[in-house]
């Protein structure tokens, strides 16, 4: 009993990772691991030598690890790290968050965050056209999507369309343009189109984008890396 007291207690001063904390949390983490002598496998790999024995104890080190750092991040950061290789192996999934919110860009983004700063939200959407412009198979939809005014203040909108245009393009032959034709003409004369998203580890049944099996949300391992 005053041991699980004494594992919430510690944890209790490590906040929950949500993405712009990493460096507050990065911190707490690697001292609560280092206490619990977990920190090794985080930080090193399993040695090609080791013994059945050692391979044994860095297993049973390693699902510590793993356990403790996943219970102190919220779904989207857990959804975003976990997959096949990092879910049994301490060491992959260390190296995955840092990587993943460790680099300059994240750093930046939680300071800009920080300070409160307000970006408009055409920012993001013109940015993330302005690099997809030079593409000649997607000059069609950014054009559009950049001339449209009530879609261009959504990030997350064009994002969607960009993705559900990308996933009809693959799922057709090279020569049938027909379903990609209907969702520019779709976009162009209802600005305001419904898009279902899936989240918190179940597929969406009313989004058309994917198949079930296909869906990362419910099958976060397939996710590229």
């Amino acid at each position: 009993m005053a041991s699980r007291s004494n594992d919430h207690k510690d944890k209790s001063f490590i906040p929950i990772l949500d993405g712009s904390n990493y460096s507050e949390w990065y911190q707490q983490m690697q001292f609560l691991l280092r206490s619990r002598d977990l920190l090794d496998v985080c930080e090193n790999p399993l040695g090609q030598e080791a013994t059945p024995t050692a391979i044994t104890k860095w297993n049973k080190l390693s699902f510590k690890a793993i356990t403790l750092v996943t219970s102190q991040v919220n779904q989207r950061v857990f959804l975003e790290i976990i997959n096949s290789e990092t879910s049994d192996k301490a060491n992959l999934l260390w190296t995955k968050i840092n990587e993943q919110y460790g680099s300059k860009r994240a750093l930046k983004k939680g300071r800009l965050e920080s300070v409160s700063i307000k970006v408009p939200l055409e920012i993001p959407s013109y940015i993330i056209l302005g690099k997809l412009a030079g593409d000649m198979a997607l000059s069609q939809i950014v054009e559009l999507l950049t001339l449209n005014d009530d879609l261009i203040g959504r990030p997350d909108q064009v994002l969607s369309c960009l993705q559900e245009y990308i996933h009809l393009q693959t799922s057709k032959p090279a020569n049938d343009h027909s379903a990609a034709s209907a969702l520019l003409s779709s976009i162009q004369n209802h600005p305001y189109k419904i898009m279902y998203y899936c989240a918190n580890g179940k597929h969406n049944p009313k989004c058309m984008t994917h198949k079930k099996e296909e869906c990362y949300a419910k099958n976060p391992h397939l996710r590229p890396p």
